[in-house]
Formats: structure tokens, sequence, C-alpha cells
């Protein structure tokens, strides 16, 4: 099959969304698929190297906060119907608007990984965003999910919980999993790098905390555990760029 992957940005900021990408195109393309994707992120942007696409196409700068780009429309129309199926990676930029807007009038076939962003979790953080995106919702959003052939979902729980944030709700769901295969990486080996690399560890207890510094990912709730037995176990390691660790430390 050619697959045709569409995402706002590359930027590993973007959490979820741009790791399912590539970690997802990284499986196609060893089952034998052709995958390209479509970045709206300016010319010459540093691509990750674990990108694994025969071609990778940047039809940006961006525009705004919604990532608007004149370059996507055309490109899609012109090259769409060349693959076998379009995937948008994320919601609520134009990227996905753009796909839905020439699927109708060409044909195109998409769908539409959420990523866990209709969790009903962020209207209750953002009430005051969630009024914006109700008034985007019905003319926009919406239609953009409608008119894919599968919203996917990578587990039961994000596709029950995404069915909570809006009641003018109806699409094609399917759950999917995430596409990746695990691969089993022996414990033994992983404590051998883990305490080559940290020496002074060894003979503590530790736990790995693995996650972006986001409020969705309970990085708080963490803060609160370490607090409890910090009178036992003094050392914490919180690991990141500077200015995130930094800033979730004195938080």
């Amino acid at each position: 099959m050619r697959i045709l992957q569409v995402i706002s940005s590359l930027n590993p900021d973007g959490g979820g969304p741009v790791e399912g990408l590539i970690q997802q195109g990284r499986e196609m393309t060893a089952a034998g698929h052709e995958v390209h994707t479509v970045s709206l992120d300016g010319p010459g942007y540093p691509v990750d190297a674990r990108v694994q696409s025969s071609a990778v196409f940047m039809l940006g700068p961006r525009k705004l906060g919604y990532g608007f780009t004149v370059r996507l429309e055309p490109w899609l129309r012109e090259h769409g119907l060349k693959y076998d199926v379009v995937i948008v990676h994320g919601m609520w930029q134009y990227h996905g608007y753009c796909v839905a807007k020439v699927a109708r009038s060409t044909g195109m076939r998409y769908v539409i990984f959420l990523h866990g962003m209709l969790d009903p979790w962020f209207a209750k953080r953002y009430p005051l965003k969630h009024l914006k995106k109700w008034l985007y919702w019905p003319w926009a959003e919406y239609r953009v999910l409608k008119g894919a052939r599968f919203v996917l979902f990578t587990t039961e729980e994000e596709l029950h919980l995404a069915r909570q944030s809006f009641w003018l709700y109806k699409v094609r769901e399917r759950l999917v999993g995430s596409g990746i295969r695990r691969r089993d990486f022996p414990a033994s080996e992983g404590r051998a790098a883990f305490y080559g690399a940290f020496p002074q560890l060894q003979g503590k207890r530790n736990l790995l905390f693995l996650s972006r510094i986001h409020p969705k990912k309970g990085c708080d709730l963490l803060l609160d555990a370490f607090a409890r037995v910090a009178g036992r176990d003094r050392s914490r390691n919180p690991a990141g760029r500077p200015g995130q660790v930094q800033g979730q430390g004195t938080g």
C-alpha cells in the first residue's frame, strides 16, 4: 500500500501524535508499505532520524496557532489520490480540516488517530477553551471526524471517553491499538545498562516515571507521592531538558 501520514508538526514537544507517527511509520515500512509524510513545518525543519518515510514533505511554515498554510490544499489535490489511505494524526488543527475538505470533493480516503484529544479531562480542566471548541465543533471538527472512513482508538477507555466530550457525536469508530509491535528487552540487560550509567542508585529503591511534563500526565500526583516518602528516600532524579526539570521541581 501507499500510505500518507499527515501531521501539523514533527516537533517532538508535540508528544503522542509525533511519537505515534514515527513508530507506526517504522512498522508500516517494515511490513513493506510505502510511507510518505506531510508536515506543516517550514522547509528545512530538522526531521527526526527515526521518521521512517521514503519521502517527507514540509509544506509550511504554519501560521497562527491553528497551523494554517496555503501550500497544503493544492498539494493534496494534486497528490492525495495517489495514496491508498491518508492517516491524519491529531485534531483541532488545520491539517485535519484541509484533508477532510479535499476528501469531500475528490473521494480521497482518510482515517484519523485522535491520540486522546477527545478526552473529557480537557473540558473539565479548560472550560473556557472547551466552550471555544464547541463553537468550532459543529461546522468544522465534527465534520472532519464524521467524514473519516474510521476514527481510530488505541484503547477501549480512550474510545468510551471520546464519546463524552460533545453530545453531537456520531462517527465510525475502530479500536486498532497503537499499531506498534512490542519488542522484548531482557530485564537483566536493562538493569545492567541503567546501573552502569547511574551507579549511585544501585542498592536503592528506584521508581522510573516516564512522561511528558504536562498537567494531563499527573506529574503533580507524582510530586505528592515523592513528598510522602521523602524522609525514607531522599534521592529524586528528574530527567529532561533543564527548563522543564527546573519548572517542575519548583512547581
